[in-house]
């Protein structure tokens, strides 16, 4: 009863981490997306309305366009009056200022200069008082401001105190035309005027200016008197019908539709409301997504961090979308959406890995700037890379990949672009050197293979061929403890890999979980028939003895295997290609003579489990049969494909395949491919003479 009430716990806790994951990840999506609009259409003008005939769903305005408000603008600003302003303090104490520059230069001055300047000290001083008083009063423009290059004709306002008058800019006077016209007047007033220049120079300043934030308040005001707006469409009114080409007064219809939306959905409510409603979303389609993993690939979906890690791939491409979204230099074409299929495939099947691409680009579509044209790019991408990548651990292979990806998105690019209109007026060079970037990233999937192998506990490819390597150390301690059985693990490795090859499953896998499958024997190999000569210490035991002994090679195997840091997944092999099948040699001689006793069949029945995978089972059969018609003594072809027909079917009916995912089909297609090796492999050769020696000459 504990035990069942243990179980029951474990059994809900792996069911609520799949929850956990399944809630978190849309959680932490749905926060990343952009909040929804009502209207989400994807148009251009001048091409073809796609979706159904669209009526007005209330009144609204049609907005000019930016270029129209723009030209408005523009036509203010060159009509535009601006505002100078008088600066009243160059006439406040003009009098000291005069007298103060008229004594400065007398102090300096000699000569006749002196005396000039000394007897008609009085008389000066008021023709230089009197000729400013007149020319501040109407005014010395400072000239160099943005509208000094107008037409002659052009006004402007002067405010002065508080009255405002309207005056030609060019007839105000300069400061160059009032210093001039100030030199004029006082020669005219005295011959010796010239003397009197320096303090004049040193007096002129110009007093009208530019107001430059006065005028900008009046042109603002000026600009929010455009109307924004050219007409009404009113609710139930015909935007466009379906196929009709959106012209440039439809697209302004279409687009004011899309900026009123936006501007509603700017609230918390709504904000609240869309983040419900994809968080709704996203969960469904990781439901369906963890249901896909439950079916076709349950290794998956029973262990957490393979779970995990397949719902990273979706949490990740989330994050890299959003922040090439928000920013204002990168794009899109960038992001390597290839190197999850191709790292997925590399560990699991290529069914996954497109699935999983799938699921990925189904979520990131809901990102704004996520267009058709993108999808359907990374789409043929990813079906690309899942029919063509076969083998990672290669560079050769890798880059031949990658040159293939590289022609697959150019291609892609150039036929949506041609598409449009016709032509590839619209082709943009940019876009290819980001293609360009986003299969250089690709790179990164070589590199990651083995890191993830390491975080997450998976068998790689590269891993699969290093552990093939017949000089690696287990097997050739292998083949020095049990060479018989080293002979043995080579024909079943054989066997399985073409039998793997044939129905589709991971024949790598099957190769090395076969040459490791029966390591335990290296402990005792003189126990196992194959590696026997003359004695066979299984004469002076008992049957259960025997049997105990035989079965200890899987868990020996296991000891084995684990000290020297295989995978699991070899380890797994060790484990089920005996499944739980019986020690039948010694149980059946055992029942024999304890015909009337009841037999514990547990002592002669391997501890399990039974195979899960495809791989397994192929191993499981290969290893059989191999060894069964090795017993045999110059079989015939006949005879062979009937023993192997016997094996399978007492396999099946023993119920040995019943946990794992090999379909009849397959077991069928690997008895053809067995029965042909294996007639091959014990064929019967020409019986050769011994040489006679020549005859003498």
């Amino acid at each position: 009863m504990e035990q069942k009430i243990n179980f029951s716990i474990l059994r809900n806790l792996t069911a609520s981490y799949r929850i956990l994951i399944i809630l978190a990840s849309s959680l932490i999506i749905s926060l990343l997306l952009p909040r929804v609009k009502s209207v989400n259409y994807e148009f251009d003008e001048g091409s073809k309305w796609k979706y159904s005939d669209l009526r007005a769903p209330y009144d609204f305005a049609i907005r000019k366009t930016d270029s129209e408000i723009t030209a408005e603008k523009e036509a203010i600003v060159k009509n535009f009056i601006p505002y100078y302003k008088k600066n009243e303090s160059t006439t406040e104490n003009l009098n000291d200022r005069v007298q103060e520059e008229y004594n400065a230069y007398q102090s300096h001055s000699g000569g006749d200069t002196a005396t000039f300047l000394n007897n008609f000290k009085e008389t000066n001083i008021k023709l230089i008082r009197t000729l400013f008083q007149k020319t501040y009063k109407d005014g010395i423009l400072e000239a160099n401001d943005i509208y000094k290059d107008r037409d002659q004709d052009f006004l402007i306002h002067i405010v002065e105190g508080n009255t405002i008058s309207l005056k030609p800019r060019a007839g105000i006077p300069t400061l160059l035309v009032a210093k001039n016209e100030l030199h004029k007047e006082v020669r005219q007033a005295n011959e010796k005027g010239a003397l009197l220049y320096p303090v004049v120079d040193a007096l002129v300043e110009p007093n009208i200016f530019l107001d430059q934030a006065l005028s900008n308040e009046f042109l603002n005001q000026e600009f929010k008197g455009i109307a924004t707006n050219e007409g009404i469409v009113r609710k139930g009114d015909i935007i466009i019908t379906r196929n009709s080409t959106i012209s440039k007064d439809t697209y302004q219809k279409l687009i004011s539709l899309r900026e009123l939306n936006d501007a509603d959905n700017t609230g918390k409510l709504s904000y609240f409301k869309s983040f419900l409603a994809y968080f709704a979303f996203i969960t469904v389609i990781l439901m369906f997504y963890v249901l896909y993993v439950r079916t076709y690939v349950r290794e998956v979906f029973l262990i957490f961090k393979k779970m995990l890690f397949m719902h990273l791939w979706l949490i990740l491409y989330v994050f890299f979308t959003y922040f090439v979204i928000k920013s204002t230099t990168l794009d899109l074409l960038m992001i390597p959406f290839c190197i999850a299929p191709i790292v997925i495939k590399n560990f699991y099947n290529q069914r996954l890995a497109f699935f999983t691409l799938v699921a990925i680009l189904t979520i990131v579509a809901l990102f704004g700037p996520v267009t058709k044209d993108f999808i359907i790019m990374q789409i043929t991408a990813g079906i690309m890379v899942v029919i063509v990548t076969k083998e990672t651990r290669y560079w050769s292979k890798f880059f031949l990949l990658l040159v293939f990806l590289l022609c697959t998105y150019i291609f892609t690019y150039l036929f949506l672009t041609y598409i449009k209109s016709n032509s590839l007026a619209d082709f943009d060079m940019n876009s290819i050197w980001w293609i360009c970037l986003n299969v250089f990233l690709t790179l990164l999937a070589y590199p990651l293979i083995p890191l993830l192998e390491r975080l997450f506990g998976f068998t790689s490819g590269i891993t699969l061929a290093e552990l093939s390597d017949l000089n690696n150390n287990l097997l050739k301690e292998l083949s020095i403890k049990a060479p018989g059985t080293f002979q043995h693990v080579l024909q079943v490795a054989t066997l399985a890999e073409a039998a793997a090859e044939k129905i589709g499953a991971n024949s790598s896998m099957a190769r090395v979980g076969a040459l490791y499958h029966d390591i335990g024997k290296m402990k005792a190999p003189y126990n196992f028939t194959e590696n026997q000569t003359n004695v066979n210490p299984h004469d002076s035991l008992d049957y259960v003895t025997s049997a105990k002994l035989i079965i200890e090679h899987v868990s020996e195997g296991v000891k084995i295997a684990k000290k020297n840091g295989l995978p699991n997944v070899i380890i797994d092999f060790i484990k089920t290609h005996h499944g739980t099948t019986k020690v039948e040699y010694f149980y059946r001689k055992f029942v024999k003579e304890h015909a009337d006793h009841a037999v514990d069949e547990k002592v002669f029945t391997y501890p399990g489990p039974r195979p899960r995978t495809k791989e397994q089972v192929v191993v499981m059969m290969a290893d059989t049969l191999e060894a069964a018609v090795k017993s045999m003594v110059n079989p015939s072809e006949e005879e062979i494909n009937d023993l192997v027909d016997k094996l399978i079917r007492a396999k099946i009916e023993d119920g040995q395949f019943d946990r794992s995912d090999i379909t009849f089909e397959d077991v069928q297609t690997c008895i053809r491919i067995f029965k042909n090796m294996l007639v091959n492999m014990n064929h019967i050769r020409i019986a050769y003479p011994d040489p006679r020696p020549e005859p003498p000459n």
